[in-house]
């Protein structure tokens, strides 16, 4: 699969936007996951080629990858991290956590596109034929 090729100048702005948390090993992949996912979501919902995205959604496309990256506080250490609630139960008080697989599943479904985004990528969507 082609990369956009303005995706070494998107990645080194999300670096310098969402700076390196201390004792964060996999800083690198989370954003470069992130930005693909970006990209690839952005590319479907306009329906063209993800190396034919226009150059005028590249702040959109960081944007984004910044809500996910702190909606899902994915840079965030894990002790720092609010936790995944499935539910909460207020009678006898009890919390139920979600499994890590629940919430990698969850992650992976996840849609970065929100309606703060939908007005912006309208205007560059294509019909699709």
């Amino acid at each position: 699969m082609e990369q956009l090729p303005r995706r070494p100048v998107l990645l080194a702005q999300l670096k310098k936007l969402l700076p390196k948390p201390d004792g964060n090993d996999g800083y690198d992949d989370v954003l470069s996951y992130v930005l693909d996912k970006t990209i690839m979501d952005v590319a479907n919902y306009c329906h063209v080629d993800p190396v034919a995205l226009s150059e005028h959604l590249d702040s959109t496309i960081v944007a984004m990858c910044m809500q996910y990256v702190g909606t899902h506080q994915l840079l965030m250490p894990l002790d720092e991290q609010s936790g995944d609630v499935d539910s909460i139960s207020e009678g006898d008080t009890s919390v139920k956590f979600k499994s890590p697989s629940q919430a990698y599943l969850e992650l992976q479904e996840a849609n970065v596109i929100s309606d703060n985004f939908l007005a912006t990528l309208n205007s560059y969507r294509v019909v699709k034929q």
